[in-house]
Parts: C-alpha cells; sequence; structure tokens
C-alpha cells in the first residue's frame, strides 16, 4: 500500500471518528460540556507552564490543543437546554445560575469566546502571552459564578 493511499484512509478515519464523538456529543449535551471542559483543562495544562516559564513556548503544541479545545466547544450554544439543569440523571457542575442569570452567563460565555479567539489567532510568543491572561481570566470568572465546586 502506498504511503499517500494510507495517508488518506488514515486521514479519512480520523475524521470518521471526529464525526461520530461530534454526533454523540451532540446528543447528550451533558456529557458533551463535560468533554468541552476537559479539553480546556488540557489547553490550561499545556499553555500556563508556559506562561510560567516552566516550559518552553512551542507554537505547534499550543496550536494542537487550541484546535482539540475548538473542536469540543463547537456546539456549545446548543448544550444549555431547561432538560440539563443540576439535579438530571446525568451528574453536572453546571450551575442553576446559568438559567436564572442568562444574560451573565452569555456575557461570560461572550468573554471566553473573546479571549480564546485571540489566544487562537496569536502568531508568536509575544502573542500568546499578550493574549492568554484574558483567556485564563474568563474561566475563571465563569467557574466562579456559574460551576458548583466538586
Amino acid at each position: 500500500m502506498g504511503s499517500k493511499l494510507l495517508s488518506t484512509l488514515v486521514t479519512a478515519g480520523v475524521l470518521a471518528m471526529a464525526i461520530g464523538s461530534s454526533a454523540l456529543a451532540a446528543s447528550n449535551p451533558i456529557e458533551a460540556r463535560q468533554a468541552c471542559m476537559k479539553a480546556n483543562v488540557k489547553l490550561m495544562k499545556v499553555a500556563v507552564p508556559v506562561m510560567k516559564g516552566e516550559s518552553a513556548y512551542d507554537k505547534a503544541a499550543i496550536d494542537a490543543v487550541v484546535a482539540e479545545a475548538a473542536q469540543a466547544c463547537a456546539g456549545w450554544d446548543s448544550w444549555w437546554g431547561e432538560d440539563t439543569k443540576p439535579g438530571g440523571a446525568i451528574k453536572t457542575e453546571a450551575k442553576a445560575e446559568i438559567w436564572s442569570d442568562k444574560a451573565g452567563f452569555d456575557a461570560a460565555t461572550a468573554d471566553y469566546v473573546k479571549a480564546f479567539t485571540a489566544v487562537k489567532a496569536s502568531a508568536d510568543e509575544a502573542s500568546f502571552k499578550a493574549a492568554f491572561p484574558a483567556l485564563g481570566a474568563s474561566c475563571k470568572s465563569c467557574h466562579e459564578k456559574f460551576r458548583q465546586a466538586d
């Protein structure tokens, strides 16, 4: 089997898995939210050591975890239906304030999207380090108001 054909088959397989996992996530909003949060934790685990000077800046590594988070969080707006409030069959750390303070939650989401977009657009270490603090702050702010403690 030629390397081009093998590469095409691998790419097709990865794409099929991504589509399959996206379809599964879309059918279960709470699990999709949890997958999104896990992808953001992974992003933090790569980015925070860079910010602290404990790891060297690696654009490829940053881009990879940013892309993973972007894919995992792509359905965000559709995951907050009334049927996904705390107390259902699937455990969630979401607080009731998400639904009772929709304007506040929407503003927190907008802050995150703006900060995430800036990190995603960063082209080098300087622009990454300038953009990342707003992302961390948006995550912290949203978690303080809209996430239940473990």
